[in-house]
């Protein structure tokens, strides 16, 4: 014969807390209406646990629960039982029936239209429920039960019944409902929100071609991710940004992904993005435009391009590939923050020696006049505001300047963005050559 320990799944122990957490593991396998006989049985393990638990009277190993038949409604008698501290009224004056199937009514009203709900709710709490504090304490257990059975249920409906009710769930600790009911009430609220979730997904998804691609690669299970995927620009990133917000925000919800597609979150390949056409198209114009003069500056701007794509894509696809914290991790960050030193260092230098547009005996006074407003001040003032990064600031500071331009021109709108990708290019060019070419 089972034990009370056996029933409820877990060891002997003096812990109510544990006690009360197995009872509501449990009960989602013994619903009352689904199976009374399991229900009493967990009922009266539950009982003999707290009398144990409160008495530290070890219980012989032979003890076994009692097998009689329920009582009708026996949640209703767990929900008496739990919260009377104090004898009840004779229970012919209410019927626990009753208030079980109205708790049911109301519950499914009040997910179905929520104004009529908490309206009748009302009317019953003052009208037509007996006065009985043991039929009020009842059916206030039986209303959480059934609520928290009801798919829908959010925590604007459940604060406002528990205003009525006087729950007093938006507290640390509630005194009128158990722990049990507060947690299954937590976990509808949290399934009613994923469920929401993803049929907006799913809506927003439903559109264009497309977007139907976009969802088939999200949650259609055994959808390969086909070479031409990737060559659509931004699609496969932006599927890809979706499931990783998902697996972050609702990680219940990750089994329903395209599992095909969670091993390119995990292992992410080549696509092409508009970001990348952008960043040739531009550093490629970029590059043209001084390297045109002769084969010793087309050399130079051929270098140039291999230092921008070395920190636009090589930099951050040798972060990924390199366990943080490594050897390998850090021979990487070790090179380019001495490369991006260097950039930086000679670009100070470069300008410093440079000519003046002011020539004179005063040239130097004049070319530092100009520098340390415009240029020394603002990255002293932007390495001590972020002196703490020390370790990552060069690295930052280049990458900003490459991707600076590609960021810009997608802000643009259609045709704007076409004006731009002339016109910086340009002026790019100019810096860059003034600074970084021998001529």
């Amino acid at each position: 014969m089972a034990t009370i320990w056996d029933v409820l799944g877990i060891e002997p122990t003096t812990d109510e807390r544990e006690i009360r957490r197995a009872y509501a593991r449990e009960l989602k396998q013994r619903r009352p209406a689904d199976d009374p006989q399991g229900f009493q049985e967990l009922r009266e393990a539950f009982d003999s646990a707290k009398r144990y638990a409160s008495s530290f009277i070890t219980l012989p190993e032979e003890e076994t629960v009692a097998r009689e038949e329920p009582e009708p409604t026996p949640m209703a008698a767990y929900a008496h039982s739990l919260t009377l501290e104090q004898p009840a009224l004779p229970e012919a004056s209410w019927s626990r029936d009753v208030l079980w199937h109205r708790a049911q009514r109301l519950a499914t009203l009040l997910i179905s239209d929520e104004l009529s709900g908490l309206g009748e709710l009302h009317e019953y709490l003052d009208n037509e429920i007996h006065d009985a504090l043991a039929a009020r304490q009842a059916f206030s257990l039986m209303l959480a039960e059934s609520l928290s059975e009801q798919p829908g249920l959010n925590r604007s409906l459940l604060n406002e019944v528990s205003a009525v009710m006087d729950w007093q769930i938006d507290r640390y600790h509630s005194s009128q409902l158990p722990d049990w009911a507060i947690f299954a009430l937590e976990e509808q609220i949290t399934h009613s929100e994923q469920e929401d979730y993803w049929q907006a997904l799913a809506a927003r998804y439903a559109g264009s071609r497309l977007a139907q691609l976009k969802w088939r690669l999200l949650a259609e299970k055994g959808t390969p991710v086909r070479w031409w995927v990737r060559l659509i620009p931004d699609l496969l990133q932006q599927v890809v940004k979706q499931a990783s917000e998902i697996r972050r925000q609702y990680p219940d919800l990750q089994e329903r992904l395209n599992p095909q597609l969670l091993n390119e979150l995990d292992k992410p390949g080549l696509a092409i993005s508009w970001g990348a056409i952008i960043a040739i198209l531009f550093w490629g114009y970029t590059a043209w435009l001084p390297g045109q003069a002769s084969p010793k500056m087309a050399l130079q701007s051929g270098l140039m391009l291999a230092v921008v794509a070395t920190f636009i894509w090589g930099y951050p696809a040798l972060e990924r590939r390199f366990e943080a914290g490594g050897a390998a991790h850090k021979y990487v960050h070790a090179f380019f923050w001495l490369a991006s030193v260097s950039i930086i260092a000679v670009a100070f230098y470069s300008i410093l020696r440079g000519g003046s547009a002011w020539p004179g005996k005063d040239a130097l006074a004049t070319r530092m006049l100009v520098i340390v407003p415009f240029l020394v001040i603002p990255v002293v003032w932007a390495l001590w505001q972020r002196r703490g990064e020390w370790r990552t600031l060069p690295i930052t500071i280049i990458v900003v300047f490459l991707m600076f331009p590609i960021l810009f021109i997608r802000q643009l709108p259609p045709l704007v963005n076409l004006l731009g990708l002339m016109l910086l290019p340009m002026l790019y060019g100019i810096l860059i050559e003034m600074t970084f070419f021998v001529k």
